[in-house]
């Protein structure tokens, strides 16, 4: 199962966070990441990604159906977590990017991604999981769903393309799927290119 993950959560296998965090101190710079003798350091020995190794491009929509791939994902800080009922979770995301092996042989991805998440915590959920059936279902039933739009691995401006903050309901979907179609134009676009700065994106669990 891949996991899509973020730069914020440490709550990852010890081979994935060190492999992340290598990558990380590499893109901070060779301050970041020698000793004071001017050698690497063994953690800095990471993956340094540059926009010109991101070989592969996807489209892909992951569906998490329990508590534990929820808050293993990008998803659990929608809901950190807490309260009863089910768990559920889906992550839509265009993404341009590469793939790194960790030292446990699980694939990890590096690159720049637009990602549409949803998270739904409810006392049942039988529909099938898409953001049209989750949309509606939070008005008819006991059912919470929050929605998020985020960018990883691109630092070009988007603040005029966000959408505002807001629960999920039929009325706002729509905002949402446009403006993932509006900053996805703009990421992976020409005008985007000088942006992209890669970075973790997530994980195939073994």
């Amino acid at each position: 199962m891949y996991i899509a993950a973020d730069g914020i959560s440490n709550d990852l296998p010890p081979d994935v966070l060190s492999l992340k965090t290598s990558a990380a101190l590499m893109a901070a710079g060779p301050d970041r990441g020698t000793t004071h003798g001017g050698e690497m350091s063994a953690m800095a020995q990471g993956p340094s990604v540059s926009e010109s190794a991101l070989d592969r491009w996807d489209v892909q929509s992951h569906q998490y159906t329990t508590k534990a791939e929820v808050e293993t994902s990008i998803l659990g800080r929608l809901f950190s977590g807490k309260g009863g009922g089910s768990h559920h979770g889906l992550v839509q995301e265009a993404k341009r990017f590469c793939v790194i092996e960790s030292e446990e042989g699980r694939k990890v991805e590096y690159g720049t991604a637009v990602r549409l998440s949803v998270a739904v915590l409810a006392t049942e959920f039988e529909a099938s999981l898409t953001l049209p059936n989750i949309a509606a279902t939070t008005q008819l039933t006991d059912v919470r769903a929050r929605i998020a739009l985020s960018v990883a691995g691109y630092s070009g401006p988007l603040g005029e393309l966000l959408p505002a903050p807001d629960n999920l309901n039929v009325e706002n979907l729509a905002v949402y799927t446009t403006a993932f179609k509006a900053i996805q134009a703009k990421v992976f676009g020409a005008s985007g290119i000088d942006g992209i700065s890669p970075t973790f994106l997530g994980y195939y669990d073994l």
